[in-house]
């Protein structure tokens, strides 16, 4: 069951008190900012569930107390972000049945801002450099940058977490290989005499590295703990958390966007962060719009979308694809076919992205024609 943001902070001021009250562990200093041992830390990393396994390292916790203390607000922030972009994370890792804990990796990368560029040229919220992009076949031209879109960026960075998992078979040195690439991560481990311990040759990594892995903790035990240190996140507004997506093929600027949708130009370029002109442009494999569910609801009937035409004797329902949701798993909440799935919604493969809408037919499921 989901609840609306407004109950969920005002859930976590509730929250706050009760611990401010009822924690004893804690302690608050004059600046009412939340005072933690290194050793509660520390107690609190081991039991987090996490790929990378506890490991002390002071500079972990040096991290965790900048997000907490010196960074508070701006980690509040990044709080508000996850509801926009987590449930995106979650989708694609669970689909390629990776940890789910990689979502807190783009705080790592890009604090959950997909306009981030880095100054090597990096861009995204994963933080893709332009040929790691085209090698995960994402476009890059005048009009748009894939690195830039949350849905299309996820899809590659997942592939190359997988792939990367695959060499490797450890998220530490994934992770390593995510940062300063796979060929250093390689010669740090023949420097190291061929051990595969991203401790043990981490001293041969690139500065940026060396502090990646610990950063990645840091974020992993915020995320975890960061109520019990009286952070409240400070989230977007509702219509950009609640949206739906669909592929577009044809050429549309913004303005005819929000025309046909009621929404302004600024909500569309914030839920579309990947084109650079205000404008998706034709083609031929579609373009994925996102917008807030009911203005979408509202474009696709004043923009006359085309549907598929099938006989068919059934009830009919939209199912929203969401986190965790797969071709597969959707066909047997239904009790129908994959193929069934792909016909009523002209798929002609298994991959869903998230937030798209499917047709689906319960009942009588004896569909008459054939597909053209």
């Amino acid at each position: 069951m989901k609840f609306p943001w407004t109950c969920v902070v005002t859930l976590s001021l509730l929250l706050g008190c009760f611990m401010a009250y009822g924690n004893p562990s804690l302690e608050k200093n004059t600046r009412g900012i939340t005072a933690i041992s290194d050793n509660t830390i520390q107690q609190r990393l081991k039991n987090i569930d996490s790929p990378v396994a506890y490991h002390y390292e002071p500079a972990v916790t040096e991290h965790v107390k900048s997000y907490l203390i010196q960074g508070k607000h701006a980690t509040q922030r990044i709080l508000g972000r996850t509801a926009l972009y987590f449930p995106v994370f979650e989708h694609y890792l669970n689909a390629n049945r990776l940890p789910k804990q990689l979502k807190y990796l783009p705080i790592v990368e890009s604090r959950l801002q997909p306009t981030a560029k880095s100054y090597v040229g990096a861009l995204g919220l994963w933080q893709f450099t332009a040929a790691t992009a085209r090698q995960y076949h994402l476009t890059i031209n005048g009009d748009v940058d894939e690195r830039r879109d949350p849905i299309r960026s996820t899809e590659a960075a997942v592939d190359f977490l997988a792939q990367l998992y695959g060499k490797y078979r450890d998220w530490a040195l994934v992770l390593a290989a995510y940062n300063c690439g796979p060929a250093r991560v390689n010669q740090a481990i023949r420097t190291a005499g061929g051990v595969k311990n991203y401790w043990k040759i981490r001293q041969y990594l690139p500065k940026e590295t060396q502090d990646y892995v610990p950063r990645f903790m840091a974020v992993t035990y915020v995320m975890n703990h960061y109520q019990d240190h009286y952070l409240v996140p400070s989230y977007p507004s509702h219509q950009l958390q609640l949206t739906r997506t669909v592929k577009i093929f044809n050429g549309m600027n913004f303005q005819d966007i929000a025309r046909l949708s009621g929404v302004s130009t600024d909500v569309i370029a914030a839920l579309n962060p990947g084109y650079w002109r205000a404008y998706i442009p034709a083609s031929s494999k579609g373009h994925y719009l996102s917008l807030p569910a009911a203005a979408m609801e509202t474009y696709k009937s004043r923009n006359g979308a085309q549907v598929v035409a099938i006989n068919f004797s059934g009830a009919k329902r939209t199912h929203v694809v969401e986190s965790g949701d797969t071709i597969e798993s959707i066909a047997k909440q239904f009790k129908c076919s994959v193929k069934d799935i792909q016909y009523w919604n002209n798929l002609n493969q298994n991959s869903l992205y998230f937030r798209q809408e499917l047709v689906i037919y319960t009942g009588d499921r004896a569909v008459s024609g054939s597909r053209s």
